[in-house]
């Protein structure tokens, strides 16, 4: 006789079920993949926004400024680990879709292999250069010091953490996004405890500052990835990819993975490099702008977690409609998103221009960070809609394994928009804030045209049976 508990049971109910793809319950299906999603980015988030809000209420400017420029640093850093996760998720939910399930356990198996062996290749390389990585960003020697200690400490969470992203990818792949979100609410509740408890002090353990705060997300991450990890190989739980699988490495699964993920990783490498030379405009503008930039930015992520959790719904389902040979499913749940995250968008944006002070005075700072932040979040009400259109449509065409056309229009508006437009705006027209953030909508809202541009040309519903006919003719 066997005991489980309840919780467990749960979980793997949970997993064994299937993505009903009918369209008399394309509604249901949505919720129930969207729901779970947007309350694992949610908590997703909230690991760095909780780290940001305390830092924060240490009431020291220079601190929470060295936090805001590790940001875009880990942002490059995860590049490589977001494209195989994107990469692996389009691969295994079409295959899962097509009902061949040791297919997708063979991608997803490569897939973890590399980002185990990439995440600890990382950390060796990037450790020695740390210091010249922080004075890239030309901040004062208060924050430059500062910077580099939270940013050492900080990396030894990439080992599990980033390996984390691909698992997560795999387990809403198939359909069950919310064991992804059980392992981040884990995950994120290990962080706040700890975090606070190392920064603040409790007990016998001595406060440690901001620097506790690293601590804290280091332990919480690690978790998370080896949570995360349990879930896609035990074999109870229903997707069942073997520890071997992972370095039984085949010339043809490398490839057809590789050429998925590519140029997914090149769309988000080109991202995370020009949000590098972004902030380092912003840190231009003084340490006040770049913290109250930072404030402002972490509370946008979590208005826009309902448009972010439904596109993870779009992408596994348009990845298993397309291996099921149902491209017109895709085609619908594109359009039905896009209509409930836009109207939910404009709300919010609204809320933001309403009470953008009440707001952001909830993450303490001084009076003069938190007057940027409330600029940021008026400004900022203007992109939310067409924020929430671009997570949609790309969602949709990377689930179908177009990869490439996200990558263009990627290219395009960095160049145009998020450099271009912001250094106009902030630097030469003297707009600070408000120019840097009415840039920032300018480049969602071409990122929007661009990608429903490549759509509605629909080259994306044939890929995956071009590749399949491609490896047949081998």
């Amino acid at each position: 006789m066997s005991f489980e508990l309840p919780v467990w049971s749960f979980a793997i109910a949970v997993l064994k079920k299937k993505l009903d793809l009918s369209p008399e319950n394309l509604n249901r299906t949505i919720w129930i993949l969207a729901i779970p999603a947007v309350l694992e980015n949610l908590l997703q988030v909230m690991v760095f926004i909780s780290d940001t809000m305390i830092v924060g209420w240490l009431k020291e400017a220079n601190p929470l400024a060295a936090a805001s420029l590790i940001g875009p640093v880990l942002f490059l850093s995860n590049a490589p680990f977001y494209a195989m996760a994107i990469g692996a998720g389009s691969l295994v939910s079409r295959f899962w879709g097509q009902g061949d399930h040791k297919k997708a356990q063979e991608y997803g198996g490569t897939c973890m292999g590399i980002a185990v062996l990439l995440s600890i290749a990382i950390f060796a390389i990037v450790l020695p250069f740390t210091q010249a990585v922080v004075n890239f960003f030309d901040c004062t020697e208060a924050v430059s010091i500062a910077a580099n200690k939270y940013l050492r400490i900080v990396l030894l969470s990439n080992i599990l953490g980033l390996p984390m992203l691909v698992a997560n990818g795999i387990i809403r792949a198939v359909g069950k996004s919310t064991t992804a979100m059980i392992v981040t609410l884990i995950m994120n509740i290990c962080n706040v405890v700890v975090s606070i408890t190392l920064a603040f002090g409790l007990g016998i353990v001595e406060p440690m500052g901001f620097l506790g705060v690293a601590w804290g997300t280091v332990i919480a991450r690690s978790l998370g990835g080896v949570l995360a990890i349990l879930v896609i190989i035990v074999p109870k739980m229903g997707i069942a990819i073997t520890l071997q699988s992972w370095f039984d490495f085949h010339w043809e699964t490398i490839k057809r993975a590789w050429n998925t993920i590519f140029p997914a990783f090149m769309e988000r490498f080109l991202y995370s490099i020009g949000n590098m030379f972004f902030i380092k405009i912003v840190a231009a503008l003084g340490t006040s702008v770049i913290a109250g930039h930072q404030i402002a930015l972490h509370i946008e992520s979590i208005a826009f977690m309902p448009a972010w959790g439904v596109a993870m719904a779009v992408s596994a389902i348009t990845g298993q409609a397309i291996g099921a040979g149902k491209s017109p499913m895709a085609i619908a749940t594109v359009k039905k998103t896009i209509t409930w995250t836009g109207l939910a968008m404009v709300i919010i944006g609204f809320s933001f221009i309403l009470f953008s002070y009440p707001i952001v005075s909830l993450f303490g700072a001084t009076e003069e960070v938190r007057n940027q932040a409330a600029m940021a979040l008026q400004v900022g009400a203007l992109e939310l809609p067409f924020l929430a259109f671009s997570l949609i449509l790309v969602s949709a065409l990377r689930g179908a394994g177009d990869t490439r056309s996200p990558l263009v229009v990627c290219f395009v508006c960095i160049i145009l928009f998020r450099l271009g437009a912001v250094y106009l705006f902030a630097i030469v027209l003297n707009l600070g804030i408000a120019g840097v953030w009415l840039a920032t909508s300018m480049d969602w809202l071409g990122r929007s045209l661009g990608l429903l541009w490549f759509f509605k040309r629909g080259a994306w519903q044939h890929i995956h049976a071009r590749e399949e006919e491609a490896i047949k003719k081998r």
